[in-house]
Order: structure tokens, then sequence, then C-alpha cells
């Protein structure tokens, strides 16, 4: 514990048990709604999963905890609460996968544990008020929310949370899908094959998985704290350790000296927190699989570790970086990229950069282009967006897609000639019901600005780079509300516009931010007022201004050839 000017500051490493037995968080109204989906929530217990299976005597570390402590009082009973600054999207969701815990299993003493972790019961001859764990200062009821399904037995089981999900209220609807993703994720015998599986990971949860909390009265130094963790890890680069570690393991000065130059070099170029990343793909190359520990200890217990290694230290790992450094340059960077690629694979790979959701379609891009050079490359990439992005808009979580991605890279590794990697089964994909879901209502979905920079991809003629901006919106064609006397009202019934609305042939891309003003005139007027000057280096966009009217045959056959091409795009793996 050390001292501030204006009062003490205390730190430490904290288990998720002693978090919901120890402390009374408030979530201040400043804090913005909970905001974790299906990836997070999904890749959080599969990781914690896996530490509980892989290393079940160490800690999960889940990230640092800011707080600021106050003292609060409840019908005359004073108590030590703390103002929650930093970690509450983490906190929700253990708070959630309490609530799911308690209602799946059947252990009675578990069940209670889980209560207590959640709130306290009143009891007034001792005392002791009533009080939730974390109580939520920010709008949109949460605290209703609380009440009916949290503290509520079987209250994360509850039917309503269907409709709660579909709801407009943020945080609400998050809270309520989160629900349904931990139960999903939790009855997956997949994930947990029995119940001694499951026991595994919800002890290994509440005693080994962790937080570093930091902690003080004043709120100036809770929020200089919180600016301080968050800014910690720029002093120390794993790319710096790294190199240190494998100068040490060369013997002659000359080539200790060419490596530390080059190193040096490439870090100048990219910067400590790009190169971290880079390096972050070099690893997955060689792993192939997902990462569970940081850099450095993947490294050390997974690359140079394995038996046998799958990478010396010294020349052969500077060596390793260089030759994925060139081929990144080349093949991502398009430095020194063979001109017999074109502007179509450029477009494509910047399409995907701008588009896709990770960076974890780039390593078999580089051992691809290490081991076969350019040859096939656009093939390549062509099967690699189709099964990245399938994956993603057919909601496949994070872990699964990084999954595929890896066995990609086994193919890759193990191929003796392209063919052998394409003509695989690695890049099949369910394409009836990803023709389904690009048929219904996407706008508002992660995926939908990806969608429509594809099909700004295949309707350009690659004569000329892309030029997609950098400022990029998605636009209603049909606005969200026309005016009642608008010829929208005429040309659409109240049910069309429902149906057709949020669907893809009411949707294209502008180069600029929308005003809603505009957005809401007429076709004639919107044409040429709103759409004209924001879509000049947008192929798709650009075919609407030939467009003189936008009724209902227009969207309909407008919807029915992007579904087409998108259809033909993706026709090769399915």
């Amino acid at each position: 514990m050390s001292s501030s000017k204006k009062g003490q500051i205390e730190s430490a490493k904290i288990v998720i048990g002693e978090v919901f037995s120890r402390f009374w968080f408030r979530i201040p109204d400043y804090q913005r709604a909970y905001v974790w989906g299906k990836d997070e929530i999904s890749e959080l217990i599969d990781d914690v999963n896996y530490a509980s299976e892989h290393n079940p005597e160490g800690q999960y570390f889940l990230g640092s905890m800011v707080l600021r402590k106050a003292t609060r009082t409840t019908d005359g009973v004073s108590f030590e609460e703390y103002e929650l600054l930093d970690g509450q999207q983490r906190l929700t969701t253990l708070m959630l996968m309490l609530a799911c815990i308690r209602d799946r299993v059947t252990d009675d003493k578990l069940k209670a544990a889980c209560r207590e972790m959640l709130f306290q019961e009143e009891n007034k001859w001792k005392k002791i008020p009533g009080r939730n764990r974390i109580v939520y200062d920010i709008r949109d009821n949460v605290g209703t929310f609380i009440e009916s399904y949290i503290k509520t037995d079987g209250g994360s089981q509850s039917p309503d949370l269907v409709g709660i999900a579909a709801s407009k209220n943020l945080s609400l609807s998050n809270m309520a899908a989160g629900l349904q993703t931990i139960h999903a994720s939790i009855d997956d015998t997949t994930r947990f094959p029995s119940e001694a599986d499951f026991d595994r990971f919800v002890g290994y949860l509440l005693n080994n998985a962790l937080f570093i909390y930091v902690s003080t009265e004043d709120l100036d130094d809770a929020f200089r704290l919180f600016t301080i963790l968050n800014d910690r890890g720029i002093p120390l680069s794993n790319s710096d350790i790294l190199k240190a570690k494998n100068l040490g393991a060369i013997s002659k000065d000359s080539e200790r000296t060419k490596w530390a130059e080059y190193w040096e070099e490439v870090e100048g170029e990219m910067g400590r927190d790009e190169f971290d990343r880079f390096l972050s793909l070099v690893r997955t190359i060689y792993v192939k699989d997902k990462a569970r520990e940081g850099l450095l200890k993947e490294f050390d217990e997974r690359i140079y570790g394995s038996k046998p290694p799958l990478l010396a230290l010294g020349s052969d790992t500077f060596e390793a970086v260089r030759a994925y450094k060139d081929a990144f340059d080349q093949a991502i960077q398009f430095d020194d990229l063979p001109t017999a690629l074109g502007n179509e694979y450029r477009n494509r790979i910047n399409v995907m950069r701008k588009g896709l959701p990770s960076t974890d379609w780039i390593p078999p891009v580089l051992a691809w282009y290490r081991k076969f050079k350019a040859e096939k490359l656009l093939n390549l990439i062509e099967c690699i967006d189709n099964k990245f992005s399938a994956d993603w808009i057919l909601q496949l979580t994070p872990t699964q897609r990084i999954s595929n991605m890896n066995d990609v890279l086994k193919a890759i590794d193990g191929a003796k000639v392209p063919a052998d990697v394409l003509d695989s089964k690695v890049f099949e994909f369910d394409g009836k019901q990803l023709a389904v879901l690009l048929d219904g209502a996407i706008y508002g979905r992660r995926f939908a600005k990806y969608v429509l920079l594809r099909l700004e991809y295949l309707l350009a003629s690659h004569a000329a780079p892309l030029n997609l901006p950098d400022e990029i919106s998605v636009e209603h064609i049909l606005p969200q509300t026309p005016s009642a006397t608008s010829q929208w009202v005429k040309d659409f019934t109240e049910e069309q516009r429902e149906c057709w609305l949020h669907r893809l042939g009411n949707l294209m891309l502008l180069s600029r931010r929308k005003n809603t003003s505009l957005g809401n005139l007429d076709y004639a007027d919107k044409r040429v007022r709103y759409f004209e000057d924001r879509v000049e280096s947008l192929p798709n966009s650009q075919r609407l201004l030939a467009t003189t009217a936008f009724a209902l045959p227009d969207l309909e056959n407008r919807h029915k050839d992007l579904l087409d091409r998108l259809a033909n795009s993706y026709g090769a793996k399915q």
C-alpha cells in the first residue's frame, strides 16, 4: 500500500470468489452501457476453460479494476462501497455468469454461494441491509432487470429474455442476450463433456481467475491511476524483451550486431505496438492455435519450449521474423508485390483489412507467401475471404474462427503444391444458411458494412486501385422515417417499408457522415442532393445514380442483383 497526496492508494491481486464477497460496487452514471456481445463472452468462457484444463494450478488474469472507495449509509448502517471506473464490462459479465451457474447446477451449496456473491439478504434483527453486489446508477432500468433475472432463482432462464434481447434498450438487450449466450456455452457438451468438466471450470473461475485492483478515496487519483494502468504497457515492449533473449543466444559479435540493427530498423518502421502485433502473427504461424497467454510466454512455452522446439532461439528466430516481415510487406502492404497480381488482388486485401473484424486471416497469407510466393495467391485470398467472412456472418465465435484459420495454416504447412490447399475442405462453410442471413435484415449487424464493401469490390473494374474512403457509413435508400406526405409513403405500404427497410437492396455506402435531414428526402431529391457527391469512389453506390426512381420493383430488382453477385462470389466453397 502506498500513500498519495490526498489519501491512501491500495492495490492487490484478488480472485473472483473474493471480488464478489469482499467488495460492494457502484457503476456511476457517467459509465457507458453494457456492450459485450456473443464474441467477447464466449471467448472469455473458452479462455478460462482452457486455462482450467491445461494449467489447473495456475492463475488466469482477467484485467484491472480501478476503484474509488467511498462510505455509504443505508438504514443507519455504514459500509464501504467502491465506485468502478474501469472493469465494468468484465465485472458485469461475471455477474451474469454467476446467475447462470446458480440456475444451471443442482448442488445446493454452490447455488447458495452464487446467491451470496450476487446479493446480500436483509436481516433486520442483525441490522444487515439487503443490497446487491453491483448497483448501477446508469439509466436503462438495469436495477429492475437485476431484480427479475439476476437475483431471482431461475431468472437467467426466463423466456422473457428473448424479447428483451431484441429490444432497443442497449444495456438490457445486451445483458439479456449475454445470459442466453452464457447458458448456450455452459450447456455445450463439446465444451463441457461431463459434469466434472463443468465443476472444474466453476472452481477455477472462482478461485484462480483474478483481477488486479487499484483503489483510492480521491476521484482525481482514481482517474490518474486509470490512465497509468492503461498506459503501463508502453515502457516494456514485448519486442524489446524478445530481441534481447534471441541476441543472447548468438555468440558471434557480427551476427548479433546485424540482427540488432535489423530489429531496431523494423521496430522503428512499424512502431512498438504494431511490431508486437506482427510478432503475434508470427507466433500463430508456428503454434497454429489460439494465443492463451501473453506474447512472451507463448514464445517461451509454445515455440521454444515445444518438444522438439518449433523454432530455435537466436539466428533462426531472426531469420523467421525477417522472412515473414518480407511476406507481410509484399503480400499485405504491397511493397514490391509482383505486378502480375494487379489491382484485383490489392483491392481485395484492402476490403478485407477495412471490413473484417480482426486480422486472424493474415497468418495463412504470410505462410503461403513464404512457401509459394505469388503463385495462385489471388485464389488463396478469395478462399480465405470467403471462409473467414462466412464464419463471421454465420456467427461462429472468435475461437472457432481462429481455429478454422489455423486449419488453413496446417493445410499450407503440409502442402507440396498450391492445389493441395485450394482443393482441400478447410474452406467449406454453410452456404445455404449464409444466403438466408444475407437475404434478411442486416442493417445494424456488424457485418453489414463489410458486405457492402465486398459489393464495391465485386463491381469495380480493377483498372485502378479501389479508393475506399477512411470515413464511410451505411445509409438507407428508403428512409427509416419518411414524411407522411412523401413519395416514399405513396410508393411503399407500411408493411412493405417494414419488410424492406433494413435489407441489402435498401442499403448503400456513403463516403461521408450521414445527414438525417437530407436522408429523408424523396428519392429524386435525395439522389442529387445527398448521394451524388458522396459516392464518387464507390462503384456499387454510383450505380444507384443511374436509377431515376426507386419504387418497390426497383428495390426488389436491386436486392436480387446484389444477392446474386454475393452468391456467385461465395459459390466456390459451400
